[in-house]
């Protein structure tokens, strides 16, 4: 036995000072309360009761990673649920998986195993993190054992280390091989070439091949869209070198992507084709993104000896490999959901983080009328798109119909529903409004339900929060019913502009009736109607969408992407006021902040015929605006991140270029802006050299310092900020400080995975900031050709060092637990025991019933009579009770005396022994 907290066993000094000072009337009533502090005293101080016990903790340890076979979800689950049916009481189990990063899907518990939820990164097997957070949850001295449910094929860290961790616990790994056959696979095995060439510089690009047996391969390398070597080689069994040659063109990022075709039934075919970036050195191009090819705004800048890079919207990727090979990017007139969100985001990153330029140019196309109101790249613009009471010439009534249907319930990754973001849309547009506004909610799905009837904003958060706490209730949405009650709301409005906003699920909008009638008659009453689809154009129901837009003469935009609902609600909303974009024929002036961009000299700026109508935000450098009541800025730039980003509100090629269009500087003067957007060509100073390369599945960026310097040392220890990016994934972006590993070197190790694409800039502080090229891996390391200690053997190697076996039989692991000394409570059976006892003392001290010893009232007689005696002051001796008689034989009695006279008695002693009598009997209750 052993007690947990033995500092209460202090207690016990007052408690028996309590005995002692207010004793019990009788010897077993005081061991009875004795007894009773006896037991809570140790209950409270921990009594436990030392007993060997197989009763453990478990954890199953599953690998989601892509090497894995398409079914192992579903195996995995099923062993599981398999070892959970075998436990016994006291045993717990605890799940683990793992791919990039581990993740703890059931906590140590008893319950059912319900699947895999967490998001653990596929394109990684970090066996290492897993075991070490499996052995993490098994607490010291409590038998426990984990099984791994993989193919043994791992990423990272080497997996012994936790292994002798698990060892040093006394936890044994267990294995359960769940794996894919690789018997014949073809692969890449390496692709290598140098990570930066200069221009025109012939280079090698070197391909080692994994062959199974000898066999003639075909072959196709592309740079770009373009084929540079074909055909077919002979490969041996075993390890084979390709060799290829080529010239590095202009300054860019060559993206290599080398294809291989394996046999019929090829088990990984996803290792058969292998990519690689080359970054080439000089001066980089800037991409000029324009809705035509026939731009004039090229040439100018052509003209202004920039290099320039075409595209239309649809022609760009937006990806790091297209942008690490740019100065700037330069937005002509471009709707912002030809650039899409997500390329808006890698747009904004690549400027800020790595030192990018952007510049967009006006029109209706662009900035709020485009859509970039509330989007990634306007919060790196110098200028703001709101829209303000003071610019508005009429007033706007809006009425937004909200698809409330089962289909709007779903989660989007963040945790928030559907319904949720497009309840905050539609806030957004009230929050746009003015108080001479007028605005109106309704949510629908069978039928219509007013939430904010139509009305001022005079009460802005009541509305909102009526808006707000919309939910969705299931069904579908009935399309004519939301608009006969929309265009019934609106029908009163007095606002100049009326409009509706319809806002439905793209693959989900029923019951459309005469849709078309009813649109006409909004549209002779003046009321327009635009569409807001959740879905793709693809979706079975978009072109009812569509139509009814054009029917109601407003504007369609679908989204996939619940996030973007705030954006294009707002985007409508600044169509229809129609004050963000003034078309009539403006004055401008130049400012002093001009001379910060360019250094050529404009004695005056020609009259525009139109321009954008933004705000300048604080702490941007205004270098024109406009003459006209609102002094609008037409020319803005500021310091974007370690960027540029710079605005131009006027249009540079088009019907509202105005008088700008003939001014014979207007190539100089775009090519001024462009060229400072650009910035300057990185560089450090001479006695630092940066270099990067990839070692076992790592980005090792370098910095090296002239051993000969005379400074002691950088003034600060640079920064490292990485972009990466997967195809189809999101953006994310990380910072890191590189380290000392020697007197002259500092280097830094960037992770990465699968077919994700990283670019890295480093800040040396006043020695200047480079961004190096992308770099990525060929494919995913899940794919890689198996080494000789990875696979079974690994799973075997760990196993034998921990003690553990290849788990055949699941459903014994529990038996196979060790026995390990396990402390007992008592704490609940000693409270338990206490309790009974003093029930026992109360009972006896009511009743007598549990007196130790007989004649309960002949003691208790006697104890009056002594009571008695002590009342009436007579001596202590003579108050004892008497002795009970003896007993004498009958034949040896004497005969009884005669009666003799009673002799008279004190009043007070009989006074006594009646009271004391009288006590005797409410006591016994006799």
């Amino acid at each position: 036995m052993t007690l947990t907290w033995p500092f209460w066993l202090v207690l016990a000094l007052p408690l028996g000072v309590t005995l002692w000072l207010w004793r019990l009337p009788t010897r077993g009533l005081i061991v009875a309360r004795s007894g009773v502090y006896v037991l809570i005293l140790l209950a409270m101080a921990g009594l436990h009761l030392v007993l060997p016990s197989r009763a453990g903790l478990v954890v199953a340890v599953a690998d989601r990673s892509l090497s894995m076979p398409p079914d192992a979800p579903a195996l995995q689950t099923e062993a599981i649920n398999l070892i959970r049916l075998h436990m016994d009481a006291g045993d717990k189990l605890a799940v683990v998986s793992f791919g990039l990063r581990p993740a703890i899907e059931m906590p140590p518990g008893r319950g059912a195993f319900a699947g895999f939820a967490a998001d653990v990164g596929l394109e990684a097997s970090n066996l290492a993190d897993a075991l070490e957070t499996a052995v993490s949850l098994i607490p010291p001295d409590t038998p426990g054992r984990i099984v791994v449910l993989s193919d043994g094929l791992w990423t990272g860290v080497e997996p012994f280390a936790p292994a002798g961790q698990a060892s040093a616990a006394g936890v044994a790994v267990d294995y359960r091989q769940m794996a894919r056959s690789r018997a014949g696979d073809l692969a890449i095995a390496q692709l290598d070439a140098p990570n930066l060439a200069a221009p025109g510089e012939a280079f090698m690009i070197t391909a080692w091949i994994s062959s199974p047996l000898a066999q003639e391969v075909p072959y196709e390398l592309v740079r770009g869209q373009t084929v540079i070597a074909s055909g077919k080689h002979a490969v041996p069994a075993g390890s084979s070198r390709l060799m290829f040659r080529d010239k590095a063109p202009q300054a860019d990022t060559c993206q290599y992507t080398l294809r291989v075709l394996g046999p019929a039934g090829d088990p990984l075919s996803e290792n058969n084709t292998a990519r690689l970036l080359v970054g080439v050195r000089g001066p980089k191009p800037i991409l000029l993104v324009s809705p035509t090819d026939s731009t004039r705004l090229s040439g100018l800048l052509a003209a202004g000896g920039l290099a320039v890079r075409k595209a239309r919207p649809e022609q760009c990727r937006w990806s790091l490999e297209e942008l690490s090979g740019l100065s700037a990017v330069v937005l002509e007139n471009i709707p912002a959901n030809m650039v899409g969100t997500e390329g808006m985001e890698t747009l904004a990153a690549w400027v800020t983080q790595t030192g990018g330029g952007l510049m967009m140019t006006g029109g209706r196309d662009s900035y709020g009328p485009g859509g970039y109101f509330k989007s990634p790249l306007e919060e790196i613009l110098p200028v703001s798109m709101e829209l303000r009471r003071e610019h508005r010439k009429l007033s706007l009534a809006v009425v937004v119909a909200l698809d409330r249907s089962g289909s709007m319930a779903i989660r989007v990754p963040d945790g928030r529903s559907k319904m949720d973001l497009a309840d905050l849309a539609t806030a957004e547009v009230l929050n746009m409004l003015s108080g001479f506004d007028q605005f109106g909610c309704i949510a629908v799905d069978s039928t219509p339900h007013v939430i904010v009837p139509l009305s001022d904003l005079s009460n802005k958060d009541t509305m909102r929060s009526h808006i707000l706490r919309i939910d969705s209730l299931g069904g579908g949405i009935f399309i004519y019913e939301a608009l006969s009650a929309a265009a019934s709301m609106i029908a009163p409005a007095t606002a100049g502009t009326r409009h509706i906003i319809l806002f439905a699920d793209a693959a989900d909008s029923e019951e459309p009736g005469d849709y078309g009638n009813l649109l006409d008659r909004c549209r002779k009453a003046g009321v327009t109607v635009s569409v807001i689809g959740l879905g793709t154009e693809r979706d079975q129901d978009a072109e009812l969408l569509k139509d009814i837009a054009r029917l109601g003469g407003g504007q369609v935009m679908f989204t996939d992407r619940a996030h973007d609902l705030p954006r294009l609600f707002a985007q409508d909303t600044i169509v229809v006021a129609r004050s963000t974009f003034l078309d009539e024929p403006t004055a401008v002036r130049t400012t002093a902040g001009l001379a910060a961009i360019t250094p050529e000299r404009f004695a005056a700026l020609p009259s525009i015929g139109g321009y954008n109508l933004c705000h300048l935000r604080p702490g941007a450098n205004l270098a024109a605006v406009t003459t006209d009541e609102n002094s609008a800025p037409v020319v803005a730039a500021w310091q974007a991140g370690c960027g540029r980003a710079l605005a131009c509100t006027a249009e540079a090629d088009g019907k509202y270029t105005g008088q700008l269009a003939r001014w014979p500087q207007v190539g100089v003067f775009f090519a001024s802006l462009a060229r400072w957007t650009a910035g300057d060509v990185q560089a450090l100073a001479g006695d630092m050299v940066l270099t990067q390369e990839i070692i076992t599945g790592a980005c090792r960026i370098g910095l090296y310092l002239d051993p000969r310097r005379t400074d002691a040392s950088l003034p600060k220890v640079p920064e490292v900020t990485v972009l990466k990016k997967a195809a189809g994934g999101k953006l994310a972006t990380e910072r890191m400080q590189m380290a000392w590993t020697s007197a002259d070197l500092l280097e830094a190790a960037i992770p990465l995975a699968g077919s994700e694409t990283i670019m890295a800039s480093v800040d040396v502080g006043p020695s200047g900031r480079v961004t190096l090229p992308p770099v990525c891996l060929p494919y995913s390391p899940e794919y890689a050709p198996a080494a000789a200690d990875a696979g079974p053997a690994a799973l075997d190697k760990r196993a034998r060092a921990t003690g553990g076996i290849e788990r055949v039989d699941l459903a014994g692991i529990w038996k196979d637990l060790p026995k390990k000394p396990r402390l007992t409570p008592l704490a609940p059976y000693l409270l338990l025991a206490a309790a009974v006892l003093l029930l026992g003392e109360v009972l006896q001290r009511c009743t007598g019933l549990l007196a130790l010893r007989a004649g309960p009232i002949v003691a208790v007689g006697r104890s009056a009579v002594a009571a008695a005696r002590r009342v009436a002051g007579l001596p202590r001796r003579m108050c004892a009770a008497p002795p009970p008689p003896a007993e004498v034989p009958a034949e040896q009695a004497p005969k009884p005396a005669e009666p003799a006279a009673p002799t008279p008695q004190a009043p007070g002693v009989l006074d006594a022994l009646s009271r004391a009598r009288s006590r005797a009997r409410d006591r016994t209750k006799r």
